[in-house]
């Protein structure tokens, strides 16, 4: 469907009528296009006050018309945008000419559902948010973003995870990160939500993505487009949970240049809590431990972020993207340990007091150049990419026999330790797309990618003699290297209503790790196969069906994964890795259905995953009372069910409400008889705006997720509100934001596992409860473009 939409004010009962009237071609093939309906609608309202279909020679005209100014934009399925400036309708028809639509069938032409901004686009291969703009994540981070997003979901810890498996790739425009999971939930949290301007969600990407992630992929895209001319804006923002930010970012562009930067700092201490009980039956009598902890951490962050563009000649483009980020946390951490005999009585206290600091760095950088060959479509680019992270510090710990009034009796232990994490990424890609027939197009490239990944950490214990000495059994150091050289081919193509996309990936993977202390070294090379696939049929202007395909893997590339040295906070809760484990490795299916009528789409997704080796959590105890955390690979994981958004837009309320809803079973006989699971889980999510007149609106955020039987326990449901109001002041150039984050102090997350040997409940909790005020001023306008034409040769636009 083409969609013409036009403005116009209101003029007299009387005034003679006037038209539109246009021809639509296809550009590659200078064919016309029939059977085009293009609708026009009037100054603010959705009600269409004309309509027209275009012919076998693809001509439409649209009669009617009162007289006025309209601006018109067309857009087909399966073809790129096309605009045109202000067109001024008099009482004759206005000629729009000839509109020559490029076919772009490798994007799959999202449907828009908003209708002043694109807040949600649903297309076949992804699901785009736009965040830029959205009041209950102002003032917040990254993560406060994701957390508006469908199917997405971020928890205590700040790991990301889709569909509820946390095996999900997130890349921070379009390139993969390569920060392990909790290095990059800190990171996300320390990118302020201001410089965030959409994101992503790709369930199943194709051949040309990295397979990495079984999940999908969530692609965080930061603001980068630059206006022509000087534009810019400050945001400040402050909470009475103790978190503050502030930014700044500049755009320039003019003529071949274009010049973006952002500022970001982020002051964040909001304590986290953590309470668990742990029942001991492997003893006898029975007994309790009572553990509870409180941590907290006072962080200081800044964030840069610059992109710099420039045409090289018509056909060559150079681009520059860097970010920078630089944190440091000062943290303490409580632990109480209460023993309890079966009758609950209190036997014994203890605790354990740690404070320390944290450094963090972390910089992104990536240089591209693209090519535009005489045809159409037909492009070469290439990038140069590099990553490096680094974090650690010290940190003195001292552990204390308590009466059992609390009262200290002495110190039982003390100890200093020192950590260090540094990954690092190297990584060179090219692609190459060409039209090889009308309507198909062929892609193909190349991606190396080169992974170093240094953890160590030195454990020193006070001795007798007063001198620290180390502890070998707590002293690490880990080295993992990773390369992976892969190539991919694939196919898109328009034929009619339907639009297809297959490709293959091919890699070959070498990977490597060195365990220090242990004089231990683990080598594993293999090939793999990745083919993906996609067909969208557009059964009407307005409904869509899809089948889709895709092969990834989730490589067990994580210290926390793999290093056999245990590392633990307490004696009592020890973490240790399995150098043993495999890749995972998933078969993803969806069928998607999604229809739009007027102010509303629904976009409804049922999926199946299958996943071999699947690596799961591991809990056990030992006879002193030890719980060890490890990883093993279960024999398969189904996981099949369902998303559906529908998303809303109105005059004055828009928004969206997504649910989705799963099956997973698990065979985990292969590592323990009663492990295996057969599990229902389900979340929802909605988020509405309602604009209460042109300076003002609200937006309330609500989340909840289902309890869920999980392998040796279950989790309990989880719910979160926010809300947020804005007011739009100096012709929207400055804005107030006031956020209630978390009015019914819902953020926690309760837990069971459960064993043979022992009964473990767990309540975690992160005080983010508050309000946030936040200001945004936006200043310098964009060069005045040719935004109108005259069309009717009379001189006016």
């Amino acid at each position: 469907m083409v969609l013409v939409s036009a403005w116009l004010p209101g003029l007299a009962q009387g005034t003679p009528a006037g038209g539109v009237r246009g021809q639509v071609l296809n550009s590659a093939s200078n064919t016309p296009l029939p059977g085009i309906v293009v609708n026009v609608s009037a100054l603010g309202s959705q009600a269409i006050v004309g309509r027209a279909t275009s012919g076998a020679d693809g001509a439409f005209r649209v009669t009617g018309l009162t007289p006025g100014r309209y601006h018109v934009h067309i857009r087909a399925l399966g073809y790129a945008p096309w605009d045109n400036p202000t067109v001024l309708v008099a009482s004759a028809n206005v000629d729009l000419g000839t509109v020559r639509l490029v076919n772009v069938a490798l994007e799959l032409e999202s449907v828009a559902v908003t209708a002043k901004r694109q807040d949600v686009q649903l297309a076949p291969d992804r699901n785009t948010y736009v965040v830029r703009d959205m009041p209950t994540a102002k003032g917040g981070s990254a993560l406060d973003v994701l957390r508006t997003v469908p199917a997405v979901d971020v928890d205590i810890d700040n790991v990301v995870s889709l569909r509820g498996n946390s095996g999900v790739t997130v890349q921070i425009n379009g390139r993969p990160s390569p920060l392990k999971p909790a290095q990059l939930g800190d990171f996300l949290a320390q990118l302020p939500a201001d410089m965030v301007d959409k994101v992503e969600v790709i369930p199943n990407p194709s051949a040309r993505d990295d397979p990495t992630g079984v999940a999908g992929i969530i692609n965080i895209v930061l603001k980068e487009e630059v206006d022509a001319g000087t534009t810019g804006g400050i945001t400040a923002a402050g909470a009475t949970n103790g978190q503050a930010n502030a930014g700044v970012n500049l755009g320039y562009a003019h003529r071949a240049l274009s010049l973006y930067g952002s500022y970001g700092f982020l002051r964040d201490r909001r304590p986290r809590s953590e309470a668990l009980l742990r029942e001991n039956d492997y003893l006898t009598p029975l007994t309790y431990l009572d553990e509870f902890s409180t941590r907290i951490q006072q962080r200081r962050i800044h964030t840069l972020t610059g992109s710099a563009g420039y045409k090289l000649t018509g056909h060559d483009d150079l681009s520059l993207e860097l970010l920078y980020s630089s944190r440091h946390d000062d943290e303490s951490n409580g632990i109480t340990y209460r023993t309890l005999d079966a009758t609950h009585a209190l036997t014994n206290v203890a605790d354990r007091l740690s404070s320390g600091t944290n450094q963090e760095n972390d910089f992104d950088g990536a240089i591209g150049i693209k090519h535009a060959f005489a045809d159409k479509g037909h492009k070469l680019s290439a990038e140069l990419r590099a990553v490096r992270h680094s974090e650690g510090g010290p940190t003195v710990v001292a552990a204390h026999d308590l009466s059992l009034t609390g009262a200290p009796l002495g110190t039982t232990e003390q100890e200093t330790q020192q950590n260090l994490e540094r990954p690092e990424e190297n990584s060179l890609k090219a692609d190459y797309i060409r039209p090889v027939a009308s309507g198909v197009r062929l892609e193909t490239g190349y991606k190396g990618s080169f992974d170093r990944f240094h953890t160590a950490l030195d454990t020193r214990l006070l001795d007798a003699a007063g001198g620290y000495a180390p502890d070998l059994s707590r002293t690490s150091d880990f080295v993992y290297r990773q390369d992976v050289n892969a190539v991919y081919g694939m196919l898109t193509g328009q034929r009619g209503k339907l639009q297809w996309q297959g490709g293959l990936r091919a890699e070959h993977a070498s990977m490597q790790f060195h365990v220090a202390s242990v004089s231990t070294q683990f080598d594993n090379a293999y090939n793999s196969i990745f083919p993906s696939a996609l067909a969208a049929y557009n059964l009407d202007d307005a409904t869509q069906v899809k089948l889709s395909y895709s092969a990834r893997i989730r490589r067990p590339d994580d210290a926390d994964l793999l290093d056999p040295i245990p590392h633990f906070v307490d004696p009592l809760n020890l973490s240790r890795g399995n150098p043993s484990l495999k890749p995972e490795h998933t078969n993803a299916f969806e069928i998607g259905f999604q229809h739009s009528t007027g102010k509303t789409t629904l976009q409804v997704s049922p999926f199946f995953r299958r996943t071999l080796d699947a690596v799961r959590t591991i809990r056990t105890i030992d006879s002193a009372g030890v719980t060890t955390r490890t990883f093993a690979n279960v024999a398969t994981s189904d996981s099949y069910g369902g998303d559906a958004t529908l998303a809303v837009n109105g005059t004055r309320l828009s928004g969206f409400v997504g649910t989705s809803a799963f099956r997973q079973v698990s065979n985990a006989t292969n590592v323990a008889p009663d492990l295996s699971i057969r599990t229902f889980g389900w979340r929802a999510r909605a988020n509405a705006a309602y604009r209460v007149s042109n300076t003002v609106d609200v937006q309330a955020l609500f989340t909840y997720q289902a309890a869920m039987t999980v392998e040796q326990g279950t989790n309990a449901s989880r719910t979160q509100f926010n809300l947020a109001a804005r007011q739009k002041l100096m012709q929207d150039q400055l804005s107030l934001t006031l956020r209630v984050i978390d009015p019914f102090n819902t953020s926690h997350e309760r837990g069971t596992t459960t064993d043979p040997r022992f009964t473990l409940t767990s309540d975690r909790a992160r005080a983010i409860r508050g309000l946030l005020l936040s200001a945004s001023w936006t200043f310098g306008k964009p060069e005045k473009g040719k935004d109108t034409i005259d069309l009717n040769g009379d001189g006016t636009p």
